[in-house]
């Protein structure tokens, strides 16, 4: 195995004789393959890309796989010495882990393919997919603006892929239009995110200014990559402490220059004007066009200047604008579970009857199937993975780090009036009807005492605090306050925070990813949320708090 690689990427490794400027040799298990280099077709601040064909075996031997193959040719030892160290076996990971459908054929659809990688003394060479179609940027450049629908289609994709990255720990920190391929145009576009060189896990000990001159592209860096927001974390070092969000920063630029055609900061200033809230986003159209409030509202929220208040992926893709480019469906009822359901171990989970419909436009994107909305590969390329929450721990309030991602449950509770909620605040205990006490108990018992709570008063449109169990059902002993409401049994809780937040700020949250038509908002009493929805919770309790 090479040294400094990991056993995933050494298995994509090609042993390879180079005959430069003509040709390279593969000698693989199945025999050797003869690639002939040709024209070179792009070029970027990592590496240079060319095109190359497989050359026709003499014997006649039908060979299996592509015939033509993009190859990215990086080197080792940047040129510019300013652009810090190169760590190019990052890129490899990312690489690997997001190009090959071999490792994970959820991210197949969403990132250019990889076919393996090799080297010399000099150079790293990626072998890639090679999709005639070119990328956004020289679309772009060569067309007019695109629909409304064109443009969800093609940012549903990017969101996608960009969900997969954050939840398997990667930023791509450099999406542009230039970065992403495309694989078919309208009417049912399929495009493609490349280009890892300068993912979260690809650069070494790099300053804020290096950051600022090498991490991204100017026109689609968040204000955090720029410095701006710099001193939130409270820390005075050096090193630029931005997160994954720079990625949601990037996708709203895509997807404002895919509608007006045109540069949406064209002016020198105009940038630092809008950060500091001194100018707005232009939403006209040459063509005297207006963009829908949807639109405009996905957009104005994944260009939020302070991180802190953009949406994560997920959350995004949850926006009615969005919906276009997949499926639109009725709202599903609501329906009460019976106390009998309260031990099972779906307790909060609604039934079938509660998820959506599922007709499924995309069937297909170009050639390639898409699995069936009904399917299991469907619902599981939808679960988030939470693994590396801890990548935006930045963006919630310190009174919430402690909390465990992995190890928590999450609910929503409704209560009947305020002063239950003030009482629990001076007292720090809580109960519910028996129905909501045994999930919460089982719950607490399940995940070993991790256990937080979304509180809320029924008809009051708003979340009122966050809490945490710390203790599991004592069923014995009620207090007084309770006892005269005919509830039983009582536990006691920790108050993360009393901050008020209204339905508004928090309507594109479902309850589990699988369900986006069934929000947190709309949910019953003791309703179990996932992760990445509590996540989302939290960090717009933490935007509050910040305000």
């Amino acid at each position: 195995m090479a040294e400094g690689i990991s056993e995933l990427v050494n298995s994509s490794r090609l042993v390879t004789e180079f005959y430069l400027p003509n040709f390279v040799v593969h000698h693989l298990e199945t025999g050797n393959e003869i690639w002939d280099l040709r024209e070179e077709i792009g070029y970027g601040g990592s590496g240079v890309v060319r095109k190359e064909e497989r050359r026709v075996h003499s014997s006649g031997k039908k060979y299996q796989g592509p015939m033509v193959r993009a190859v990215k040719q990086m080197r080792k030892v940047p040129q510019n010495p300013d652009q810090g160290q190169w760590n190019y076996r990052a890129e490899l990971e990312a690489v690997v882990k997001f190009s090959q459908p071999e490792v994970c054929k959820h991210y197949d659809p969403f990132f250019v393919r990889t076919f393996g990688w090799f080297e010399n003394q000099e150079s790293v060479f990626l072998a890639m997919e090679y999709l005639p179609s070119s990328d956004l940027e020289r679309f772009r450049r060569s067309s007019p603006p695109l629909s409304e629908f064109d443009t969800s289609l093609i940012v549903w994709q990017l969101i996608q892929g960009v969900r997969h990255m954050h939840d398997a720990g990667f930023a791509h920190r450099d999406l542009k239009p230039g970065n992403i391929l495309i694989a078919s145009t309208s009417p049912m576009w399929h495009v493609k995110i490349a280009d890892f060189g300068i993912s979260k896990q690809a650069m070494q000990g790099v300053t804020r200014f290096h950051t600022m001159r090498i991490f991204g592209t100017l026109g689609y860096m968040a204000p955090e990559v720029l410095g701006y927001y710099a001193n939130n974390t409270g820390t005075n070092n050096t090193t630029i402490a931005y997160t994954m969000s720079v990625d949601i920063w990037a996708v709203g630029v895509i997807a404002m220059t895919l509608l007006l055609g045109r540069n949406i900061f064209p002016l020198p200033g105009d940038y630092a004007k809008y950060v500091f809230g001194q100018r707005a986003l232009d939403f006209a159209r040459d063509q005297g066009e207006v963009l829908t409030d949807d639109c405009q509202d996905f957009i104005a929220a994944l260009l939020a200047a302070d991180p802190i208040l953009r949406p994560t992926a997920a959350a995004a893709l949850a926006h009615p604008w969005l919906m276009q480019a997949t499926e639109a469906t009725e709202p599903s009822p609501v329906r009460e579970i019976p106390d009998s359901e309260a031990d099972s171990d779906e307790d909060s989970a609604p039934s079938d009857s509660l998820q959506p419909s599922t007709k499924n436009p995309w069937a297909t994107i170009g050639s390639r199937t898409w699995p069936s909305k009904g399917s299991k590969t469907y619902s599981d390329a939808l679960l988030m993975k939470f693994k590396y929450l801890w990548l935006d721990i930045i963006l919630l309030s310190p009174k919430f780090h402690t909390i465990e991602f992995e190890k928590s449950r999450f609910y929503v509770l409704r209560s009947d009036n305020a002063i239950d909620i003030e009482t629990s605040a001076a007292q720090s205990v809580w109960t519910s009807s028996q129905r909501v006490n045994k999930i919460l108990d089982k719950g607490y018992r399940t995940s070993e005492g991790h256990v937080v709570l979304f509180f809320s008063v029924i008809g009051s449109r708003r979340f009122c605090g966050v809490a945490q169990m710390t203790s599991a059902l004592d069923w014995e002993n009620t207090d007084p306050h309770w006892v005269e409401d005919v509830w039983q049994g009582r536990f006691t809780l920790a108050w993360l925070s009393h901050t008020e937040l209204s339905f508004d700020l928090v309507n594109h949250v479902p309850v589990k990813e699988t369900t986006p038509r069934f929000r947190a908002i709309a949910c019953y009493d003791g309703t179990e949320i996932s992760p990445g929805s509590a996540y989302e919770l939290l960090r717009v309790f933490s935007a509050a708090e910040r305000r």
